[in-house]
This record gives C-alpha cells, structure tokens and sequence, in this order.
C-alpha cells in the first residue's frame, strides 16, 4: 500500500512534534546536582553510625545518585569548597553517633544553625533527615519564611534513626 505523499508528510510532522516535545522534557534547570551526589553518598556512608548495614548504605548512594538529578533543594549551586565543609560536618557528626553522642548538644565541634537545638536533635537524626540543621550544610535547602530553615527533601536512609 502507498501512502500519499500528503499523509507522508504529516506523519514526518507529527513525528518531529514527538521528537521535539520528548527531547524538550529531558531537560533539566537543577542546580547542585554533583554537589548533592558527594553530600548524599556522605550521608548514605553515615548511616551505618547509625544502624545501616553496608547494603543499605550502597543502597541509599545508588538511589541518590539517580534523585540528585533534579539538584538541591535550595536551587543554590554551593561550590567545592562549601560542599567539602558539608562532607566533613557530615562525617564528624557520624563520628559522634559511633562515640555515643545522645544529642547534638554532646558534639560542640560541629554547630548547628542558629534556629536549631542542639538538646532536641540527634546526630542520626541529622544525618537521615535534617542534614540543613548544620551550619556548614544549611545551604542544601530553602530558608523558610520565618527564618528557619525547611526539612530536606533528600532523606538519607529511611530507618528509624533516632
């Protein structure tokens, strides 16, 4: 069967419409991606301080690996070396939930943001949810209207780390 040539060409259109729109939705404006990958794979590592197997922790770095591809959740690109800081605050405070640290208020050497309580917080709390809660951190989400800062949207393991 021959296609008339009209209908050829509004196949190739339609085609090229598809084409267009598919290509055009795979683009992306997120900020931070690399940046979230090194502080997430962190954070994933630090875990296991808190009662992740070496599986889960693998586990929660393949998964990140894919879910930073929409970035930080502030939209703010930090640069190496304020990602760095992250990473290091991100693994002293493992260091403090292998020591014993019962709260943040037990590891001084790495602050929180001014809004946080470093008596009402844990370190494995920090690490699986509220990794903004550090000063060196803060930057990975949106400052809330009040001041404060929001929860991360990028929780680390989902185990019961408290």
């Amino acid at each position: 069967m021959r296609v008339r040539p009209e209908l050829r060409h509004l196949f190739a259109a339609a085609f090229g419409l598809l084409v267009g729109s598919a290509a055009s939705a795979c683009g992306t404006d997120a900020v931070g991606i690399d940046a979230c990958r090194e502080i997430e794979s962190a954070r994933c590592e630090a875990t296991q301080a808190c009662g992740a197997t070496e599986a889960e922790a693998m586990h929660c770095i393949d998964l990140y690996r894919d879910q930073c591809l929409h970035g930080l959740q502030s939209g703010q690109e930090p640069g190496a070396d304020a990602t760095a800081r992250c990473v290091e605050a991100v693994h002293a405070v493992a260091a403090c939930a292998r020591a014993g640290a019962a709260t943040m208020a037990d590891c001084p050497a790495e602050p929180l943001v001014a809004a946080a309580d470093p008596a009402a917080i844990t370190p494995c709390v920090v690490i699986a949810r509220k990794p903004e809660q550090l000063a060196d951190c803060a930057f990975v989400a949106k400052p809330a209207d009040t001041g404060t800062t929001t929860p991360s949207g990028n929780d680390a393991g989902d185990a019961a780390m408290e």
